[in-house]
């Protein structure tokens, strides 16, 4: 009798992906021999990206241990951020109200304009339908799109101008100023039901989608391409292409569609149809051979850019409707490649959006080109009149090499780094101040980040090629607000709060006196969670995805609160009350005696808390109902938190506002000690 250890160990493979989490666990609990099994990276993966459709990184090359810890978290500890523009309700957040109580420091909310400038958690729970595990999130220029683990798809804010405005002006009327009426369903046409946790439709389960600047792309898991131009989707049906029995696994959107169209104008790519299976049935002279077999692709305004497996980047200019007469071949740019040839060129990954793109490489650089790159290619190509074309280099940012990111999501003015210990590092301009950075406004605590205000444009920069950390602890949010207070008040700091804070009337803020700043800040930030992160390295909150567009940018993070709550913990200290009385407290049923040596005070507290009891006990025996205890709860905690607030100081209580020695060799002015570089 064969026994499951006799197996080959490709069979055993075979087995695996169809056992559970939990049965998988058990199997592998069973023998040392089966337990060399138990952080199998295949089995992990396949698991975590079946389960919760979590979309392919080329750059994540986790191992079985971190797919494994992926999947335990992605079920409790998924939380949606967004931040920046929020004025068609395209963060999830509804439209605030002047008044209402937005949870954020005052600094980094504008009701007014409805910006936010620091990372705010979306309170997903609140919908009207649970939305569940967020999977996926993509930005569009009017609009945030998520995707659930069961394949549904949401939208906040709307997906082109006039049904984003449209929807802030119904929503306003109606005074539906909650979140709760901005993550909507997409619909499909009533042919199609939608697919649901107790039934599964492979048609309208979306397995991948990309937002476009005005429209929306979706894939279901049985090869259907659906397209949105409203809230309701259209089938598309590509025209003078071939499909075929090929299905469709990828689609990627950018600028705006045509809503009137399902079946849409469209051509094959000429020099796209080269197959490494097919190796060797084509001739090296062919342009199929040349170009190599397509490996990513993404689009951007006007242009398609593809890399392929000789390690190669094309652009192809995409021209609606397309020619109907000898296509255009595709375009190499060679910008990107070393200019030695013995220097190792490999392409690992591609990505952009809008008019940036960044071609990750397998050594770890990461090599951006833009808008201009592209038109320069193009117009040498075609224009017989240049002689010597001359094409921009890449953007080559020093922080960004060797510095393990794992992708970068673009906005009009700014972007986001994301790295693979999940952080991100924000870069670029935050236009209008509306906090599309996520370091806070301009006007507000961002100057601690080293965002320059802007009078005349109303832009918030940042130094060039200057990235900063994105933090979403709240406490470090109130963190820097009260030091940006301390720097406003008349004292010692004002002369340096002065050359930082941007103040009306006043002259301009002293650069180097902000970038001293905003580097110091960045540099206590991250000593925030010394002695406490978790074996593995990762912090409270650790990002999996971003995505930005337009002038915002979300993202999904999984947060580890219990990590967080002992994070706080070690800036906290408990105020110390000396008046001369002893402070020594004693819990007896739920109560708090406090010795104190005046007798006067000792009967008074006695007598308090008999009132207390008896009135408690009134209440119960009278007996309340569910909803009034809920709420009785509800208010203890909130004078729980006032009092905290009120008794408690923080390790930065007693700090002033640092005094540095800016890059110019200038030393701020104060009296206090220069703190130095450690």
């Amino acid at each position: 009798m064969t026994v499951l250890l006799d197996l080959p160990t490709d069979v055993l493979y075979t087995i695996f992906p169809y056992l559970d989490a939990g049965d998988f666990v058990a199997l592998t609990s069973c023998t040392k021999a089966l337990h060399t099994y138990r952080r199998d990276p295949n089995y992990w993966r396949d698991l975590t990206r079946t389960t919760f459709r979590i979309p392919p990184q080329p750059l994540l090359q986790a191992d079985g241990a971190r797919w494994q810890w992926l999947y335990r978290r992605l079920r409790t500890q998924t939380q949606l951020y967004t931040w920046g523009s929020n004025g068609c309700g395209n963060l999830g957040h509804g439209f605030l109200r002047t008044g209402q109580d937005t949870g954020d420091h005052v600094n980094d909310v504008d009701i007014n304009t409805r910006n936010i400038g620091w990372p705010k958690r979306v309170l997903l729970h609140d919908m009207p339908e649970p939305i569940g595990i967020v999977a996926d999130v993509q930005c569009g220029g009017w609009s945030t799109t998520l995707l659930n683990s069961i394949g549904n798809l949401y939208l906040c804010g709307g997906i082109d101008p006039s049904s984003a405005f449209m929807t802030r002006s119904v929503h306003r009327d109606r005074g539906r100023n909650t979140v709760a009426h901005q993550a909507r369903k997409l619909k499909f046409p009533p042919a199609y039901p939608p697919t649901t946790k107790a039934r599964y439709e492979p048609s309208t389960a979306i397995s991948q989608f990309s937002t476009g600047r005005a429209h929306i792309l979706g894939v279901s898991d049985d090869g259907k391409v659906w397209q949105w131009n409203s809230e309701e989707a259209r089938l598309v049906k590509p025209l003078h292409v071939d499909v075929g029995a090929k299905v469709v696994t990828r689609v990627v959107a950018a600028g705006n569609a045509e809503a009137d169209a399902i079946l849409i104008d469209s051509a094959t790519v000429p020099g796209t149809g080269f197959s490494l299976s097919r190796n060797g049935r084509e001739t090296p002279d062919t342009l199929e051979a040349r170009t190599g077999q397509v490996t990513n692709h993404i689009l951007l305004e006007n242009f398609v850019i593809f890399t392929t497996s000789l390690n190669k980047v094309f652009l192809y200019q995409a021209v609606f409707p397309l020619p109907d007469l000898d296509p255009p071949t595709p375009i190499e740019i060679t910008a990107f490649y070393p200019s030695s040839p013995d220097t190792p060129f490999e392409i690992q990954d591609l990505q952009g959006s809008f008019r940036s793109f960044a071609i990750f490489t397998k050594s770890g650089n990461v090599l951006m080109g833009n808008r201009a790159m592209l038109d320069a290619f193009n117009t040498s190509t075609y224009d017989s009149t240049s002689r010597e074309p001359s094409h921009p280099a890449p953007i080559v940012i020093p922080a960004l090499q060797n510095n393990s990111i794992t992708s970068i999501a673009f906005g009009d003015h700014h972007f986001q780094a994301l790295r693979s210990n999940g952080t991100i590092l924000a870069y670029g301009v935050d236009p209008q101040s509306c906090g599309a950075l996520g370091l806070g406004f301009p006007e507000g605590t961002g100057p601690l980040r080293g965002l320059i205000a802007e009078h005349f444009s109303a832009n918030g920069t940042l130094g060039h090629n200057v990235g900063r950390q994105v933090w979403f602890e709240r406490l470090m949010q109130r963190w820097l607000g009260e030091m940006k207070e301390k720097a406003s008040m008349d004292g010692e700091a004002k002369a340096r709060g002065d050359l930082v804070l941007p103040r009306r009337g006043q002259p301009a803020q002293n650069v180097a006196a902000v970038t001293a700043v905003g580097n110091y800040f960045e540099r206590e930030g991250q000593k925030w969670e010394e002695g406490v992160v978790d074996e593995g390295g990762k912090g409270s909150y650790f990002v999996l995805k971003v995505a930005a567009a337009g002038w915002h940018t979300a993202a999904l993070v999984l947060v580890d609160e219990e990590q967080a709550e002992r994070s706080r913990q070690m800036h906290v200290v408990p105020d110390e009350v000396d008046d001369g009385l002893k402070t020594e407290k004693y819990d007896w049923h739920g109560g708090t005696w406090e010795d104190i040596d005046a007798p006067w005070d000792q009967l008074t507290n006695a007598l308090l808390w008999l009132r207390d009891s008896i009135w408690s006990l009134g209440r119960r025996f009278l007996g309340l109902q569910e909803r009034d205890e809920k709420m009785e709860e509800e208010e203890k905690k909130e004078t729980e938190q006032e009092d905290t607030g009120e008794r408690t100081r923080y390790t930065w209580s007693d700090q002033p506002f640092p005094r540095l020695r800016m890059a110019n060799g200038e030393v701020m002015p104060g009296e206090i000690e220069v703190t130095e570089w450690k």
